[in-house]
């Protein structure tokens, strides 16, 4: 339980480094992976709905305290979005890759839905907008982050067996 629990608190760790520091990096037109809610979705998916909520609650926490200006909206965004992806506990649920890409583009649009939406209510603006802020922000960036998983799985599971022969 402990190795679990250390194990996943390291990955946050370093994805919170790489989305501080790589990932701004490998931007294009202003579109960037989220690897906090890659960690999400993997932990959501393997251990469950509840401990997709917790986490996601936490790692929320953790965003909303550097920006306090959206203070509560990414604990929200996150909790919501644990608990969705949770629900397809592979304990439960066995699905494909094709099946999971399909779930964590789901899992980033109810994620910006509730994120942008708490923004623009609370900015006054129409909710109008939040359909093209879905189509020019959250669709390339779901994309753009199964691209970098689909490289990460293909390393670990292709690459990688070969290098230990």
């Amino acid at each position: 339980m402990i190795e679990t629990v250390l194990k996943w608190l390291g990955l946050i760790i370093i994805c919170v480094v790489l989305q501080t520091s790589l990932i701004p990096l490998m931007s294009i037109w202003g579109i960037q992976p989220d690897l906090l809610l890659i960690v999400l979705f993997f932990l959501s998916i393997r251990h469950g709905m509840n401990p997709g909520i917790f986490v996601g609650f936490l790692l929320g926490l953790g965003l909303d305290l550097f920006t306090p200006a959206h203070l509560g909206q990414h604990a929200l965004a996150k909790t919501i979005t644990g608990c969705f992806l949770g629900s397809f506990n592979e304990k439960v649920v066995r699905t494909d890759p094709i099946f999971k890409a399909v779930i964590i583009v789901i899992g980033f649009v109810i994620h910006d839905i509730v994120f942008s939406g708490v923004e623009f209510i609370k900015n006054d603006s129409s909710l109008s907008l939040l359909p093209m802020e879905l189509l020019t922000q959250t669709l390339p960036r779901s994309l753009y982050t199964i691209v970098i998983i689909s490289l990460v799985y293909v390393w670990r599971f292709t690459i990688q067996p070969n290098f230990k022969r």
